[in-house]
């Protein structure tokens, strides 16, 4: 834990306790501070992760949350990461924390986006304390409710994308690399997508949800890493996936392809018509 600003990194985990790359990614970064892995009492490699983490390992318990978010359908499959994503801070009260950064298992890299005279790149980040203490100091200072990283398709079109070229605009979005405050609790919901669509329905709501285009992290691919939402991925279909954003908010989410030569089904989200505009006091 970082003694001065008490946060510390949590990494929900599920069926990869041999293969969490993100912590080794977080060290060759620079991040100095604690981490724990939260895992639930279904998964069949716990003792596993306990011998190799040791108190490090958070366990909570999924039939706790039942009930306690809206998991948007009926199939009684409890093989995703929505619980998790609500225990969260239930999980930091109990290691005394203030702030946390949530990351998925599945990292390799963290990045920088933005040279220092506003250009575009892709550097990798080696000083992750200095990095991680700004995000969570301007969580505390700008009444934010989350701020998090950017992912690689954010960043599609390259310098030309409309995100970035006109001066790196903050998404209203979270995703991957979460920054909260554990005061200040955000409700996930859907048995996957949960993270668009609660930005959506939160951000409906005037919650401030936001992702920094300044910084991002590389991940493995999507569907190929045995464990954590892989499975349930291709059980279900990205058109299913997709459509949870479509059913919280259909005035401002639809299907719709993604893509430049080799188009996917995916969501698309009206963000003009989906949350409050931010204005600035004066």
């Amino acid at each position: 834990m970082n003694k001065l600003l008490d946060y510390a990194v949590i990494i929900p985990t599920h069926g990869r306790y041999d293969r969490v790359f993100t912590i080794d990614s977080l060290r060759k970064s620079g991040y100095t501070g604690d981490i724990y892995l939260l895992c639930d009492d279904e998964d069949k490699q716990l003792e596993q992760y306990k011998e190799k983490y040791g108190d490090k390992v958070i366990v909570f318990s999924k039939d706790e949350y039942i009930g306690k978010f809206d998991k948007m359908d009926n199939f009684g499959n409890k093989a995703c990461v929505v619980y998790a994503r609500n225990a969260m801070w239930d999980a930091a009260k109990k290691l005394g924390l203030k702030f946390f950064i949530v990351a998925d298992d599945d990292y390799t890299a963290l990045e920088y986006r933005i040279t220092a005279d506003g250009g575009y790149y892709a550097k990798k980040i080696k000083n992750a304390d200095g990095v991680f203490a700004a995000y969570v100091n301007f969580l505390k200072t700008s009444g934010v409710d989350t701020v998090c990283f950017a992912q690689g398709g954010d960043y599609i079109g390259g310098k030309d994308n409309s995100k970035v070229k006109n001066g790196f605009k903050v998404s209203r979005k979270m995703m991957n690399l979460y920054f909260f405050s554990a005061d200040k609790p955000i409700e996930f919901k859907g048995t996957i997508n949960e993270d668009l669509t609660s930005s959506v329905t939160e951000g409906q709501r005037g919650q401030i949800i936001l992702t920094s285009l300044m910084n991002s992290v590389v991940q493995k691919e999507t569907q190929t890493n045995a464990g954590g939402l892989t499975e349930i991925y291709l059980e279900l279909g990205t058109y299913t996936k997709s459509f949870y954003s479509v059913m919280a908010a259909p005035s401002c989410v639809k299907i719709a392809s993604m893509g430049d030569t080799h188009l996917r089904i995916h969501h698309e989200v009206h963000w003009k018509n989906a949350v409050p505009k931010i204005i600035r006091e004066d």
